[in-house]
């Protein structure tokens, strides 16, 4: 094909092929630039595809691949403003569906088709990241709040009109414990925290001056005696893995640190308000762990939903390197709006321009990660709290939370509560704490049950939860999991048929594919409970969905197909009545 392409104006071309330069290596532009096309015409057609395949030297169907893939990017023509509703759990539980419908009313088209005009298109979304505005309303991946009448009609107008879209405001941290538990949100009182002057002002970018004094195998055996574990869900020993990063004198390779930013898991949010609210403890973070692992190159992987957040993150990037504090530049990668790129192998393949198929280890990331180079891949929570490490030792940090989790954890919850947000608990805080700074169940009405860390964990009923203590351990005891802290409460009145089909519903909807126990079981468990919930369901329905869940979990790749199995087995087991009484009448 010719070098040039009469698709583009030459000032687009020039942005695609700014892309092959922008990172160490060529091809980790190649969702970005493919972000841009969908963006400029609306759609990514054989033409395109063509012409990026030919600028980044792949063969076509490896675009061709990546553009069905993704979700964030269409094969016909959407509107010029893409108009997201989320369809999941704690938006679907505030009216999500009847959201929909209003747009279908106002915008006369149905979902997916562009307007007459041209000028918007709308559609129902897995995940917003935004459980705290149920149910949650975006524009063009930036966040404009719960989705009431009154904004809608508002936040469309003034789009038509030429106006920007109408953000919704930061998100600020509620009420919680005393403030000395408040290792990341205790200063979330300060308006201009994200401004690098203010942050200095409470003592930012100090750990990292102690930092540059250490040698990197002291921060490590700081890291170690603070246990520090993964918040993105792992909970793996932040120490322990970065001692397995091969030393450069037996493997002379660059190393590459990964911020996990692509917070993608219904129900967790917390490092959206996180990075839009302290931008600056995660480029301290970063800072302070290139330097323990000795890395060579430094990048954050943000999720494609968040744009205000990417925005926020590369400034405050720009104002610390400007100011000399740190001397490596962090890239920002921006995904494409698919769940399953939140797996750290599945980010790599994502970051090596591939779809994002899980690896199967070993080998580990920290010895073979991107582009076969040894990277440590840990999400933006856990990245945060280094700096409260070194500033108050790792000791200190430890006694502060659980036995073997130490420090604090920042909790999103959402659901059946008076007041939705980000709070932050010492680990191993009793779960009743947390309900209670949420203000309680709504209404007044009783606690059914609780999801306690995204809704990729079993269910806990109440009576569970009024003894759990919110902490890996004591989770995984009850037979549940952490996970990313992400809490979904459910009333009294919550049908667990229904809520486990929402659930069922996206990881179907998110399973790349690769194994087929996921890929099709995946589907036969979320088409069962869509014949439940039609009246139409069988006596033997809950018995068909326990014998597909136990033959999906343990023969997959990741975590996802095991997830189809183990939330249907336990709200099986917790909550059979719901099941008897829908499919018997």
């Amino acid at each position: 094909m010719s070098a040039e392409s009469p698709l583009f104006t030459p000032e687009q071309e020039k942005a695609l092929r700014a892309w092959t330069r922008r990172y160490p290596e060529p091809r980790m532009g190649l969702v970005s630039a493919l972000r841009d096309v969908q963006r400029w015409h609306r759609w990514i057609g054989p033409g395109a595809e063509l012409f990026v395949a030919d600028i980044f030297a792949v063969p076509l169907d490896w675009v061709h691949g990546l553009v069905t893939f993704y979700p964030h990017f269409t094969t016909k023509p959407s509107g010029k403003h893409r108009i997201c509703v989320c369809r999941n759990l704690s938006c679907h539980m505030r009216g999500a569906p009847a959201v929909l419908r209003r747009l279908r009313a106002k915008l006369g088209v149905d979902e997916g088709e562009p307007t007459p005009d041209g000028l918007f298109s709308y559609e129902a979304v897995e995940c917003l990241g935004l459980c705290d505005h149920a149910p949650a309303l975006a524009i063009d991946d930036l966040p404009v709040g719960a989705a009431d009448a009154d904004l809608l009609d508002k936040a469309i107008d003034e789009v038509r009109a030429g106006r920007p879209v109408p953000e919704a405001p930061l998100a600020a941290a509620p009420s919680g414990p005393a403030e000395g538990a408040k290792l990341l949100t205790g200063r979330f009182g300060e308006r201009e925290l994200h401004r690098l002057e203010v942050y200095r002002r409470f003592g930012g970018y100090s750990a990292l001056e102690k930092a540059a004094r250490m040698r990197p195998e002291e921060i490590t055996a700081e890291v170690k005696k603070s246990n520090l574990r993964g918040l993105g869900g792992a909970g793996f020993p932040t120490g322990m893995k970065w001692e397995t990063v091969p030393p450069k004198s037996r493997r002379k390779e660059p190393h590459y640190l990964v911020v996990n930013a692509d917070e993608s898991e219904p129900g967790c949010y917390k490092d959206r308000v996180l990075m839009e609210r302290n931008p600056h403890a995660l480029i301290e973070g970063t800072a302070i762990a290139a330097r323990a692992v000795d890395a060579d190159g430094l990048f954050v992987f943000i999720r494609g939903e968040y744009a205000r957040q990417k925005r926020i993150l590369e400034e405050a990037a720009c104002e610390a390197r400007a100011a000399g504090l740190i001397g490596q530049d962090i890239f920002i990668l921006q995904g494409a709006n698919a769940y399953i790129s939140g797996c750290d192998t599945a980010l790599l393949e994502t970051m090596e321009g591939r779809k994002a198929w899980p690896r199967q280890p070993p080998p580990f990331p920290t010895v073979s990660g991107v582009f076969g180079h040894p990277t440590v891949v840990n999400n933006v929570e856990t990245i945060m709290m280094v700096p409260a490490v070194l500033r108050d030792g790792g000791e200190a940090f430890a006694r502060l939370g659980a036995a073997r989790s130490g420090g604090t954890c920042v909790y999103s919850v959402s659901g059946d509560v008076e007041r939705p947000g980000i709070y932050e608990f010492p680990m191993g805080a009793p779960l009743p704490d947390l309900l209670r700074a949420a203000g309680g169940v709504r209404g007044g009405r009783k606690l059914k049950a609780v999801i306690p860390g995204g809704t990729s964990t079993p269910v806990v009923t109440a009576e569970e939860a009024a003894k759990l203590r919110m902490d890996f351990d004591g989770l995984r005891a009850a037979g549940s999991f952490l996970g990313a802290g992400g809490l979904v409460v459910l009333d009294e009145t919550a049908d667990m048929v229904d809520v486990l089909h929402v659930i069922e519903r996206f990881l179907w909807h998110e399973s790349c594919g690769q194994c087929t126990p996921c890929r099709e079981g995946s589907g036969w468990v979320t088409r069962i409970l869509a014949r439940i919930l039609e009246g139409k369901g069988g006596a033997r329905d809950p018995a068909n969905l326990a014998r597909a869940s136990e033959n999906i979990t343990g023969r997959v790749i990741c975590a996802l197909g095991d997830t189809v199995g183990m939330v249907a087995k336990a709200m099986l087991d917790k909550f059979p009545e719901d099941f008897q009484k829908r499919v018997h009448g």
